[in-house]
């Protein structure tokens, strides 16, 4: 009774949200938690396998990737494809898709979890399947120094009768190694795709010997070919790309060649761990080729926005590594190009916004520039972050309002890349389909 009071409740208060407007994706997990605490656990014993995804960078993206596979194989699949990845919005995931009475009906969870939630999740559910993208700097004012949240992660993974799906080319997730878990491992080429070099700026002592990683080889920041003289190093990876196009993300793994539709050639890494967890799991290859072709995104990475002709890619930004690898994508062109950076700085962004100095705006230095819009609570900052950079002030507006930032880049037609910090997402995502639409009647008048 306790359950279905927490449950009428969280569904009662997210219809509510929703009709004023709001997503509604927390509001039913804050108000049912509140009333049992454990409510997520009596959900976990209605669902088959649990499947977490989490690390920095791409949790949503191969979530939802891995979700469409699965579903396309015939499985039944909840997910919490919004990327409310905290412990009230995934509960609330459930409040959501259960009914009042009676029971959940779904072979798999495939939930991408925050990295911080992760040991109070485990305390409730034993997950089949961990998927491990990778680790950055990410919110220091929440998750606190990397080394601090893998040996978090590491002790509430410990007890667990779980399988890791590990990214072998980042010596921060080969930590989780030292487990005595099952283990896959995936990774790129050596000479899988050229991506911009900017340094190891995360990973650069050997957690083992305290000594400088090696690497042979870089992708970007600490991902690549690494080795350390006491023996720590790079494992040979299970399921390894050998060669990736960029646009549209095509890429060849184990002499197969598969074909997307997603941009970015990062994203080579989400639809990597997606294809491994889905082999592990016994998916037919000839399923995932088929499944992998007919995805899109329609969550902000990545998403693609058409405004007279020209293309207006929207994807999140909210951190060094990720903006770094997003820049190196829009700088592969050299026609004439806009960027609107969007900076907040609210709870969900992290409040700490230095993180802007460690990204190499200088190699926005370039006459195919156009113009940077620097928008967001932290308009200011961006703006001062790109003139230190050395970018001509001619080119850099500051317009703080989301709605007047996605206005003035309609207004100057060309290709267009807007890139938010997590709060922003949503507001940047519904303005530009709103000044799309109205291109798109105007034009047909």
């Amino acid at each position: 009774m306790k359950k279905q009071l927490a449950m009428f409740s969280g569904k009662t208060l997210g219809k509510l949200s929703r009709m004023l407007g709001h997503q509604g994706t927390t509001l039913p997990g804050v108000v049912a938690l509140k009333m049992d605490p454990r409510i997520l656990q009596k959900f976990a014993k209605q669902i088959t396998q649990f499947i977490f995804i989490t690390g920095t960078n791409g949790k949503t993206t191969t979530s939802n990737l891995l979700t469409h596979l699965l579903r396309s194989a015939g499985l039944k699949i909840i997910n919490n494809a919004e990327g409310a990845n905290m412990i009230t919005g995934i509960t609330a995931c459930f409040i959501n898709q259960a009914p009042l009475f009676g029971k959940l009906k779904y072979d798999y969870a495939v939930l991408e979890v925050d990295e911080a939630t992760m040991p109070v999740i485990l305390k409730q559910v034993s997950p089949k399947m961990i998927i491990v993208t990778n680790f950055f700097r990410d919110q220091l004012d929440r998750y606190g120094e990397i080394d601090m949240l893998i040996k978090d992660l590491e002790k509430s993974i410990h007890p667990m009768d779980t399988k890791l799906i590990l990214n072998a080319d980042d010596p921060f997730v080969f930590r989780l190694n030292a487990l005595d878990k099952s283990k896959t491992f995936y990774g790129l080429h050596k000479g899988a795709y050229p991506f911009g070099n900017y340094g190891t700026s995360e990973s650069k002592y050997c957690s083992l010997c305290g000594d400088e990683i090696q690497y042979d080889h870089i992708h970007f920041n600490q991902l690549g070919i690494y080795h350390c003289a006491c023996g720590f190093k790079r494992p040979t990876p299970h399921y390894e790309i050998e060669s990736i196009h960029s646009t549209p993300l095509t890429f060849t793994l184990q002499n197969e060649t598969y074909h997307t539709k997603m941009t970015g050639a990062y994203n080579a890494y989400n639809a990597l761990a997606a294809i491994a967890c889905a082999k592990e799991l016994g998916v037919e290859p000839a399923y995932i080729r088929e499944s992998l072709q007919s995805y899109h995104t329609e969550n902000g990475r990545m998403q693609l926005f058409y405004h007279k002709g020209y293309p207006y890619i929207l994807n999140l930004n909210k951190n060094p590594s990720g903006t770094n690898a997003a820049l190196t994508e829009i700088l592969l062109t050299d026609y004439q190009k806009q960027i609107v950076f969007v900076i907040n700085d609210f709870i969900a962004d992290g409040l700490d916004v230095s993180w802007i100095w460690d990204v190499d705006f200088e190699c926005l230095q370039r006459v195919d520039m156009t113009r940077i819009i620097c928008s967001g609570s932290r308009a200011a900052d961006i703006a001062l972050r790109l003139k230190y950079a050395g970018i001509d002030e001619s080119r850099i507006i500051i317009e703080p309002a989301i709605q007047a930032a996605i206005q003035t880049a309609c207004k100057f037609p060309m290709p267009t890349y807007l890139l938010p910090t997590y709060t922003a997402l949503e507001q940047v995502k519904n303005e530009l389909n709103r000044s799309v639409n109205q291109a798109y009647e105007a034009s047909s008048l």
